[in-house]
């Protein structure tokens, strides 16, 4: 995967030498080392001048300006080998402070951060779909006020709003394409999400695929931290991925990249909401297990989901499913095993193809059970990927929660919320 990235970025940079030569003119600049110093968190000055091309003189004289506007502090010593340990440059916490906003087919969440993704105040509700667009939109809205009241920030410290969203966008033009869920798709059918909320609120706005930002999360504060390539891929009621490629998300020339869960498994499988048959997300997302088990409980069956469940089929949750499972009771084992061993068979293609060295799990199916998923996971992939290909990968379970979302719906905004703020001063 790394070669193919160092590949893609030497042939940009032969065929358009101009553009990267301004992008690195922009980066020398004092906003572009504000920039810098927000995507790494901590860096020192030294650290600047290497990755900028500066001279350290040029760093210390822009360091002390930023300072001076109260937007960078120093917070800490780096480590060396031998001398002085260099200080440290982070963007101050109180800076400026971002929301997001995770809107999904079952909750609403919302999260108000400091610009470095400190989590000052959270909030949920249940989004109920089948209330309407509009029914929605107005819940998000009150959450949204509810979030910038009850966390005491000032109004006036709020520099954008992001917002990520479970149907198929176009980033560019901040539009949900549509919902592909029964009954919404008409519902979500090309609205225009982003100016809608920078209407209301008067601010900044970006719009993102929920599984993106919930990627983004996971990049700036999970376990793709410190990994420059990695794919990320949500098991939830639905299925998606996101790939990162030279610490960047890849989203192809449609903006379309990472439909893992419309990859075909099994030709003579169920139709899925994208009008193909046997897709991953129609054999194997949260809300394919459940009605198996459902069905498979309202035929008599004999399992502990039954109790579980209080004797109501309606009740039974992944998180039911999974407890069921760990617990040794075969319809729910069973149920568990035939939706990862799709999954793998998709895997393992993802495998042979781009050759990762991380994928990350995240979304409700895996927060469940991670290892005993992850285990059911790991057989069938290696037995159907390249065997160096699949002893080189590894495989991994999100530990963030379920407030991931909305964290990277907050990261994807505080860039635009960073220039904003330095704009300001």
């Amino acid at each position: 995967m790394a070669d193919v990235t160092n590949t893609r970025i030497n042939k940009r940079q032969n065929n358009d030498g101009e553009r990267v030569k301004t992008y690195s003119k922009a980066l020398r600049s004092e906003v572009g080392i504000l920039r810098l110093i927000h995507e790494k968190s901590k860096i020192s000055r030294i650290d600047l001048a290497k990755r900028t091309g500066s001279s350290a003189a040029s760093i210390t004289a822009i360091a002390h300006r930023l300072i001076h506007k109260r937007l960078v502090v120093e917070s800490g010593q780096g480590s060396t080998h031998f001398g002085r340990k260099p200080v440290l440059l982070s963007v101050r916490n109180d800076a400026a402070y971002v929301v997001g906003v995770d809107l999904g087919s079952f909750f609403i969440r919302v999260v108000l951060a400091d610009i470095n993704g400190n989590l000052v105040y959270k909030v949920q509700t249940e989004t109920e779909l089948s209330e309407g667009r509009e029914r929605v939109l107005s819940k998000t809205f009150k959450l949204i006020e509810k979030a910038m009241k009850d966390s005491r920030v000032a109004r006036d410290s709020i520099k954008g709003i992001g917002i990520g969203h479970s149907g198929v966008i176009d980033i560019k033009r901040g539009v949900v394409l549509s919902l592909p869920r029964a009954g919404q798709m008409l519902e979500w059918k090309n609205v225009p999400l982003r100016s809608i909320l920078e209407e209301k609120f008067d601010l900044p706005c970006a719009l993102e695929d929920s599984v993106r930002t919930r990627a983004i999360a996971e990049k700036h504060f999970g376990l793709g931290a410190h990994i420059s390539d990695f794919i990320y891929i949500d098991v939830g009621m639905g299925i998606g991925a996101a790939l990162f490629i030279d610490d960047d998300i890849y989203r192809g020339p449609g903006g379309n990249a990472g439909e893992f869960g419309h990859m075909t498994v099994d030709e003579r499988g169920p139709l899925c909401s994208c009008g193909n048959s046997g897709c991953v997300e129609a054999l194997a997302s949260c809300a394919a297990i459940i009605q198996t088990a459902r069905a498979a409980v309202e035929r008599g069956v004999n399992t502990k989901l039954r109790d579980l469940a209080e004797g109501r089929p309606e009740n039974i949750s992944i998180e039911i499913i999974a407890k069921a499972a760990l617990d040794n009771d075969s319809l729910a084992f069973r149920v568990l095993h035939d939706a990862v061993s799709h999954i793998a068979v998709a895997l393992a293609d993802v495998v042979n193809l781009l050759n990762p060295r991380v994928i990350i799990f995240g979304g409700a199916l895996f927060q469940s059970a991670p290892q005993l998923l992850l285990e059911e996971l790991r057989r069938p992939m290696k037995q159907r990927a390249l065997e160096k290909s699949a002893n080189e990968v590894e495989l991994k379970v999100s530990s963030l929660g379920s407030e991931a979302g909305a964290l990277g719906a907050a990261r994807m905004i505080s860039e635009t919320a960073l220039d904003r703020l330095y704009a300001e001063n």
